[in-house]
């Protein structure tokens, strides 16, 4: 856990017998100068923990010697000279002002735009809301085999110099960058992203707060012929039917772990729905996708055997927005996701829960005389 000022890190271990209680040990600090994190991640092999700063640095920690292997800052901006020269012009003008402004205001203390710690400087204006910016990295997940990191970027122009958000893609066994990924279909630049997740097969999921759901190839760092499917769709295209019907944002997104599956979780507050990439929607022609088309084939030979099988969901029919279900809950949903090849977990908050501690009203309206 992290918060900004500190970076805790603790052990937890099974008791030596069953029943015994586990043990949880504060371990120190990794060697490397790694003080607090906006972002913790584990891989799923649990052999590497990976924090992201404030400041959009990426620390790549090995669990195993507990020293930082690497730092990643090629998803940053790089400002270029002329940009340094003018920023350092612009801090001496300020500092000359003597802390007061033209009119007499109060002057307010800023931090320049480097990407990390960097020195203060006095500002001859009032802190506006744009001077608070935003986390350099919003999202960040690695994939189960442990071989890709993708992060979102933020676009933060008027504090931190960042003038569009995106999508880059590391690769772990190289610690270097591998792709940033281009903006779906129709769009200038990325737009806000909800949620990401990564497959163990090299696809990368991305959520905007529409409800659109992009898929992208890793390695070939493009779409995956699903999203370019559903991207070429006249009506409302890259947002499925049945996500756009669903009540609310979505928060969060997981693949199946298990190998040679494309089953993807996603889940907001008031709905799950499970949706199978390897299925692909339906063409503006009509015709369907090939998965869609064996599918339809056998489920009309095998009746009910056919759409009970397996959750990888290949023999599922095709539809409009390929195989996806949607089911809408009654209580809140917290977390949805896999922690297990064909296993998930699920978080709800009922609402009865949330009645109680509802404090009681200050004033009751008194009926009658």
């Amino acid at each position: 856990m992290s918060d900004t000022h500190a970076l805790r890190l603790f052990e937890l271990r099974p008791g030596a017998s069953e029943g015994e209680e586990w043990t949880l040990r504060k371990q120190d600090s990794p060697e490397g100068g790694v003080s607090c994190a906006h972002l913790l991640l584990f891989t799923p092999d649990g052999k590497v923990l990976v924090a992201v700063g404030a400041s959009g640095a990426v620390n790549v920690i090995d669990l195993e010697s507990w020293e930082v292997m690497e730092v990643l800052k090629q998803h940053l901006p790089k400002p270029s000279l002329a940009a340094k020269a003018l920023a350092a012009k612009g801090n001496r003008a300020k500092a000359s002002l003597g802390g007061k402004d033209d009119d007499g205001g109060k002057t307010a203390v800023a931090v320049s735009s480097g990407g990390g710690p960097s020195d203060a400087h006095v500002s001859s204006r009032a802190v506006s809301t744009s001077d608070v910016g935003c986390p350099a990295v919003s999202h960040a997940c690695a994939s189960a085999d442990g071989q890709w990191l993708a992060l979102v970027t933020t676009a933060d122009r008027a504090f931190s110099g960042r003038d569009a958000a995106g999508v880059h893609v590391y690769n772990l066994d190289a610690l270097k960058l591998h792709a940033a990924l281009p903006p779906p279909p129709g769009k200038g630049e990325w737009p806000p992203v909800a949620a990401i997740a990564l497959s163990q097969g090299g696809v990368l999921a991305i959520a905007a707060r529409d409800n659109a759901v992009y898929a992208y190839d890793v390695e070939s760092a493009s779409l995956s012929e699903w999203s370019e499917r559903l991207a070429s769709r006249a009506e409302r295209p890259n947002v499925l039917p049945e996500l756009a019907d669903a009540p609310g944002q979505i928060r969060g997104l997981s693949f199946d772990p298990t190998p040679g599956s494309s089953v993807l979780l996603a889940q907001t507050p008031s709905a799950i729905a499970r949706i199978d990439l390897g299925v692909l929607p339906e063409a503006p022609g009509g015709a369907k996708g090939r998965r869609g088309e064996a599918s339809a084939s056998a489920s009309s030979a095998e009746g009910k055997k056919g759409r009970r099988r397996g959750a990888g969901g290949s023999e599922a029919p095709g539809k409009k927005g390929g195989d996806v279900k949607v089911a809408k809950l009654e209580d809140p949903c917290l977390f949805l996701g896999y922690f297990a090849p064909g296993r998930a977990v699920m978080v709800e908050r009922p609402w009865k829960d949330v009645l109680k501690n509802i404090p009681e009203p200050m004033y009751r309206h008194r009926f009658g005389t």
